[in-house]
């Protein structure tokens, strides 16, 4: 898959109640190991969290090296994005 973001893309995000978390969205979360990362949600659980996974297999950190992301390291969900390449409004994963 094409990656969504590059790097000088600006992103708006807002906070997103947890239990309304699905498959699909896009999180900017607070990794312990890896510092501030936007991924897309993979898997969801009200106790572990959200496991993640970036859209550039190749390039980006593997889930299982993530491994669950607690509830209380996200940040927010992205809701837009913008860049000089493209634009898009992140409506059908709302």
């Amino acid at each position: 898959m094409q990656p969504m973001l590059f790097a000088g893309d600006f992103i708006l995000i807002c906070k997103w109640p947890k239990a309304w978390l699905q498959i699909g969205h896009v999180l900017v979360v607070n990794s312990e190991q890896y510092g501030v990362i936007v991924k897309r949600v993979t898997q969801v659980c009200s106790v572990k969290g959200v496991m993640l996974q970036g859209d550039n297999a190749l390039e980006s950190v593997s889930t299982s090296a993530m491994g669950w992301i607690k509830p209380s390291a996200i940040i927010g969900k992205v809701i837009f994005t913008s860049s000089s390449r493209n634009q898009k409004l992140l409506m059908k994963n709302r």
